[in-house]
């Protein structure tokens, strides 16, 4: 953190400052107001628009929920493709305005066909990289989701950091424990299947066991001894 000092020195030296003075610095600093905030570094936000930015990315925000850095930053370059599509429709809305003859529909047009082929190319490559975050942030969130209807964390998880380690939260966000989770549980119905047919084996060699036994001429099966005389047996043994 800055000191007293240090501020009122900054201040003193932006006093001695009094803005470009050539041509070029001039242009550059004219630009300054097309980027607006952090999550429009370098986007175009042309002056006039940025009510229309803010009110995308509110509404992304409120639809998205994106929590943390890394869902931040899909829901940055999100923002970033949406808003880059809005300007390719403005684009072409602004082309067929200066178009010379407004009345051919602009999938006719000649004349502009490379402008608009184009825009179309950016749109492209906006709708397919925001299609691609989309994807990957639901992933993310899907992840987070699991986690907590795996294991829900208690207040002694929260508060001790060796417990917290001991559960999924402590795992990386890129980290997919879903999917180590269905393979983990597919091996162990792999071992089941297997213990499954081991004991169905053992029967069968049981069986056939019983039943060899019971061919022989000279096996008979010894009768039950009723409780009582077991118990005689016992105490006069």
């Amino acid at each position: 953190m800055s000191t007293a000092a240090q501020i009122a020195a900054n201040r003193e030296n932006a006093q001695l400052s009094s803005g470009p003075k050539t041509d070029e610095g001039k242009a550059i600093s004219s630009r300054n107001n097309t980027r607006h905030g952090l999550t429009a570094r370098g986007l175009i936000v042309l002056p006039g628009q940025e009510p229309a930015f803010h009110e995308l990315e509110a509404n992304l925000r409120d639809c998205l929920l994106p929590k943390g850095p890394l869902q931040e930053i899909f829901f940055t370059r999100i923002l970033e493709c949406s808003w880059n599509l809005h300007r390719c429709r403005l684009a072409e809305a602004q082309l067929y305005a200066n178009s010379d003859n407004q009345e051919v529909d602009p999938l006719n047009d000649d004349q502009n066909a490379a402008k608009y082929a184009r825009i179309q190319k950016y749109a492209r490559q906006s709708e397919n990289s925001l299609t691609k975050c989309l994807r990957e942030l639901g992933k993310l969130q899907s992840e987070i989701q699991y986690r907590h209807e795996a294991h829900p964390l208690t207040d002694e998880e929260l508060d001790d950091l060796d417990k917290f380690n001991q559960t999924p939260h402590s795992l990386s966000d890129a980290c997919n424990f879903q999917k180590v989770m269905d393979s983990y549980f597919h091996q162990e119905k792999v071992k089941a299947n297997i213990n499954r047919q081991n004991l169905k084996a053992n029967t069968a060699a049981a069986v056939a066991q019983i039943h060899a036994m019971g061919k022989a001429p000279d096996f008979q099966l010894e009768p039950d001894q009723p409780e009582s005389s077991t118990r005689a047996v016992g105490q006069a043994a």
